[in-house]
């Protein structure tokens, strides 16, 4: 705890992060071999642990940890994903400080993303109670936030144990179509409203607002002395809610990517997946009959159609010979929605607890974008990284879930032509919606913290970056 602590008092601002990038000219850079590193750690809290916000009674498949490092010449990153639905912003400063501390990873150069699992540890009280308490140096006694300051030290653990393994590599890359398993869950209905999931077969739907994004990206790493591939990075642009309720823990059905990418590859291979731009994009379809949802029913199709899609399409990844890893990241001020001082006085004394969830959604809004204007003010800082590893391929990270509408505009502006874009990463858990859906309302809408027009203020940004990351290449 006292290591910690010493950690954390010497944590960069998060404005910081603006200024600090490892940059090279590529002639310095393309004489060294790309290297990945990778480790698995798993996460899986103890039975009785609360599991998406009700009693977990076991487990159906591990929560996992899992973490990769990249290195060439004098540039190095991690990109760890962790089976969370969200990634709290405290919990990253924190990870992303000690685990720099402790690899000598520069803080910009390292991204942790949630999974988006709904089959998640609910510890995000828990993270935000001992966060507080580290930053304000207090006694932590060894048995509270017990499972947090677990978490913390594993995934620290996770990005030590894959730089200790980084080994030159080939990479293949490519974008795999996969048609027919994600569909846009916004729908017009015969009233004029737009609502999300409008009903299975619902003869008062008269179609989708939006669109979907069908491309599977795919990272594919081998081990150059060998041959042999040990892990694979994807993006998907769908929801991981294929489950539905339960009360067992499970990464969802990036379990059963990696189990049928491992019938192929080999027991000891690595899927790593995040979640694509997906706000408004889930797994059913509506025109045939529901619920279309459970472990065995959904969950496992998807991961195994997902899987066989990537091994179909093996001999269509391409190999660049100009691998030059470039790592770089970008703060981005998004307004914050505004609300009036009688809502503030509302939401903070309101105390019936028979209210609907719409009101009860509102309340907390009101709540979070309170302490969001405290801390920043009337602007949000959004971080965005980028790793680039040739002059056709990179991964964008972006904080929140975002409609996949904008992630379809970064890609067409991409100067990438491989460009993987993975969602809820370091900080912020809300949608960010593209600005037409504002008026449009439902879910997403309400669930949604950036004011109108903040996600092609995003999108601006990501594509800025992209392109001042190829030039430098």
């Amino acid at each position: 705890m006292e290591g910690n602590l010493k950690f954390f008092a010497k944590s960069l601002l998060f404005a910081s992060l603006l200024f600090v990038c490892c940059q090279q000219p590529r002639n310095e850079n393309s004489v060294h071999d790309l290297m990945v590193g990778v480790s698995v750690v798993d996460m899986t809290p103890p039975i009785g642990y609360p599991v998406h916000k009700v009693t977990s009674d076991g487990v159906l498949d591990p929560l996992e940890i899992k973490a990769m490092v990249f290195e060439q010449g004098e540039h190095v990153g991690a990109l760890v994903m962790v089976d969370l639905f969200y990634m709290p912003l405290e919990l990253s400063d924190l990870v992303r400080t000690l685990a720099a501390e402790k690899t000598g990873i520069p803080v910009p150069n390292i991204c942790l993303a949630a999974t988006h699992t709904h089959a998640d540890p609910t510890c995000y009280d828990e993270i935000e109670e001992y966060t507080l308490k580290i930053n304000a140096h207090e006694f932590i006694e060894k048995e509270e936030y017990v499972y947090v300051e677990q978490l913390v030290q594993k995934i620290v653990t996770s990005i030590f144990e894959a730089q200790a393994k980084l080994k030159p590599v080939v990479l293949k890359s490519g974008m795999v179509h996969v048609d027919g398993l994600s569909f846009n869950r916004r729908h017009l209905m015969t009233d004029g409203t737009v609502r999300m999931n409008g009903g299975f077969l619902n003869p008062a739907i008269i179609r989708t607002v939006g669109p979907i994004d069908p491309e599977l990206g795919i990272l594919l790493f081998e081990d150059k002395l060998d041959k042999k591939a040990f892990v694979s990075f994807t993006t998907f642009a769908m929801q991981l809610a294929t489950i539905g309720s339960t009360t067992k823990f499970s990464s969802d059905f990036p379990y059963f990517l990696e189990q049928g990418l491992q019938q192929h590859f080999g027991s000891g291979f690595l899927s790593v997946f995040g979640e694509g731009p997906s706000a408004d994009v889930n797994h059913w379809d509506i025109t045939q009959p529901g619920p279309q949802i459970g472990y065995e029913d959904a969950t496992s199709k998807v991961g195994e159609k997902l899987a066989a899609a990537f091994l179909q399409n093996l001999s269509a990844l391409e190999r660049n010979n100009n691998e030059s890893l470039m790592i770089d990241n970008k703060i981005v001020g998004l307004p914050l929605q505004s609300y009036s001082s009688m809502d503030l006085e509302w939401a903070i004394n309101h105390k019936d607890s028979t209210i609907s969830s719409l009101v009860t959604a509102r309340i907390n809004k009101i709540r979070s974008l309170h302490k969001l204007r405290e801390k920043y003010g009337d602007v949000i800082p959004m971080e965005i990284q980028v790793f680039a590893f040739n002059d056709e391929t990179a991964i964008v990270t972006l904080p929140g879930q975002i409609f996949v509408e904008l992630g379809l505009e970064l890609k067409s502006k991409s100067p990438f032509k491989n460009t993987l874009v993975l969602t809820l990463a370091n900080s912020h858990e809300e949608t960010i919606p593209l600005r037409k859906a504002f008026p449009e309302g439902s879910y997403e809408i309400i669930y949604s913290l950036i004011e109108s027009g903040g996600g092609e203020m995003l999108i601006e940004g990501a594509v800025s970056l992209l392109n001042e990351v190829k030039q430098n290449m």
